[in-house]
């Protein structure tokens, strides 16, 4: 019975061991794509947001924003903004839309129009946002 007593211990000293390095390699990683990896929640993004309206440049401002910001709530965080109960932005510091000159708040980010509406569109690290009140 000795030799099986010390295989059986052998065994779970074994399974003990591959526990404990599994544990320890997971919580020692430094590659943040690991899910086993600790979460950092130093990470943000740098979004430059640029306004015009009546043919000026009212704003040029960074902010250093969460990832999973959207660009309403940096709008809403940093700018007088009125919205519509539709999601609309109405005015931005002041500077209302007017739909009787067929002025119209629009933004786009890095030179390009986009799809999305502001509550739902992200900013990437680096983007620079624009909105400008335009006329259609």
């Amino acid at each position: 019975m000795k030799n099986k007593q010390k295989s059986l211990i052998a065994i779970g000293v074994g399974i003990i061991l591959v526990v404990l390095a599994l544990v320890f390699n997971g919580m020692f990683t430094d590659d943040p794509a690991d899910p086993a990896g600790p979460v950092t929640s130093d990470e943000t993004n740098e979004v430059n947001i640029v306004i015009y309206a009546d043919e000026e440049e009212i704003a040029n401002e960074s902010f250093e924003v969460d990832p999973d910001t959207t660009l309403m709530e940096i709008m809403e965080e940093n700018f007088d903004v009125t919205v519509s109960d539709e999601g609309f932005v109405e005015a931005i510091e002041g500077y209302e839309q007017n739909p009787d000159e067929n002025l119209w708040w629009i933004f786009e980010a890095n030179d390009e129009m986009v799809e999305e509406a502001a509550d739902e569109f992200i900013p990437e690290d680096g983007d620079v946002v624009i909105w400008a009140l335009t006329a259609f």
